[in-house]
């Protein structure tokens, strides 16, 4: 019996495992873009046929961003801690690097959702879903 229970907890250990991948590792993927909410007006933008968008990151730290299918921008990236302004602890975030101009972005990642906030004032928060 006690075989069996021991055998059932690492089972179930593993089937966890895939659903809390460190933050770097979650984010790699292809991603379309739901909508972003947000804005001094605290305005909705939600995608459309005339307005798709798509993120992708990779394991070695590229980044890419289409706009109805085309590229149209190209740039490494990094996950690491960093200062947020919604929070006194230091919490995940994107950088571009070397870009310094780009703001960090901070993000989760719930099941196949990307939720991304620009880290300045009025900015936007945004989801995306993964694609498979």
């Amino acid at each position: 019996m006690k075989i069996f229970s021991a055998i059932a907890l690492f089972i179930a250990l593993i089937a966890c495992e895939g659903r809390n991948l460190a933050p770097e590792k979650a984010i790699v993927g292809r991603w379309e873009w739901v909508k972003s909410v947000g804005g001094i007006a605290g305005m909705t933008y939600k995608a459309s046929e005339n307005d798709k968008r798509q993120m992708v990151f990779t394991k070695k730290g590229d980044f890419e961003f289409f706009i109805n299918g085309q590229s149209v921008t190209k740039r490494k990236y990094e996950v690491r801690k960093g200062r947020s302004i919604s929070s006194t602890e230091p919490v995940t975030m994107i950088f571009f690097v070397p870009d310094s101009t780009a703001s960090p972005l901070s993000f989760q990642v719930e099941s196949n959702t990307l939720y991304l906030s620009d880290e300045h004032n009025d900015g936007f928060q945004s989801s995306y879903v993964r694609i498979k």
